[in-house]
């Protein structure tokens, strides 16, 4: 969820609100019977495995063409695990953090380099492109609440998109790590439209640990990850969405204060220059 209420590494999911809902529930669809603990089971194991993914793109065509391993039959193979290359140490011991998580459209790089009529390949080489700028461009990250401050992580260092998007071909991260980007901060950066949303004005206790550069009284359009803790501290935090299929889902980030990708990119040029 986007206040990071969701299975930390370790834990195992407990599902007794599932069944008491499903054995307990009476209407026009109610079975005959109730269902067995392995029906359940079957029931909830299908329901975690369900995901969306991008099949094509109008220009580059099928994502899973020509050795590219985009689109959703791929992806259903793709091992996971919380902590799963996490840059925070949550990877298992002896295995590094690999900010190069997507390699998708590699076998795309050398059909860039022919013409062809339609421009399909074109499209595909800016694909490439677009996975490598993800993968690699140096981005200044600081002054990232629930980030920037936690033990052991420097005020200010060089990342990429994937340090927080760095769960393989998923893009997002493989904890439940809430962070405040500035997504949720009043007033906003000039890329974000927040027009239709609430601003809330918090009132911190005396002494109560606030986000570096706030003082008592915060205003925000979310407090985020605030709700459940109640922590000034956590004012605005939030975990990120998964970037897949973004490109059909407009408007973006959590609050919709994105109408573009455009803006979204224009969002962090200002934010992260």
């Amino acid at each position: 969820m986007w206040d990071g209420r969701e299975s930390f590494k370790g834990q195992t999911l407990q599902f007794k609100s599932e069944r008491s809902d499903c054995r307990g529930h009476t209407g026009p669809a109610q079975a005959a019977q109730r269902p067995t603990d392995a029906q359940i089971a079957a029931i909830l194991n299908f329901e975690l495995k369900i995901f969306t993914a991008q099949e094509m793109d109008q220009a580059a065509g099928e994502l899973h063409a020509a050795g590219a391993t985009g689109g959703p039959e791929a992806l259903s193979h793709q091992p996971f695990s919380i902590g799963v290359n996490d840059p925070l140490g949550g990877t298992p011991p002896g295995v590094d953090f690999n900010p190069v998580a997507f390699t998708l459209f590699d076998k795309w790089a050398s059909q860039g380099k022919d013409e062809d009529s339609d421009g399909r390949n074109a499209a595909r080489a800016a694909v490439v492109r677009g996975q490598s700028l993800f993968n690699t461009l140096p981005i200044p990250i600081s002054g990232v609440a629930g980030l920037n401050d936690l033990p052991g992580v420097p005020a200010s260092f060089s990342g990429t998109c994937t340090t927080c998007h760095n769960t393989p071909t998923s893009a997002t991260t493989s904890v439940p790590l809430a962070i405040n980007i500035g997504i949720t901060d009043y007033p906003p950066v000039p890329a974000l439209n927040i027009s239709g949303l609430p601003v809330y004005t918090l009132h911190c206790n005396v002494g109560a640990v606030t986000p570096v550069g706030k003082g008592p009284d915060i205003q925000t359009t979310d407090p985020g990850r605030a709700l459940v803790t109640g922590k000034c501290a956590d004012i605005g935090k939030t975990k990120g969405p998964i970037l897949r299929g973004l490109a059909a889902r407009a408007p973006y980030f959590h609050n919709g204060s994105a109408a573009t990708l455009r803006d979204a990119v224009n969002f962090y040029d200002q934010r992260f220059n």
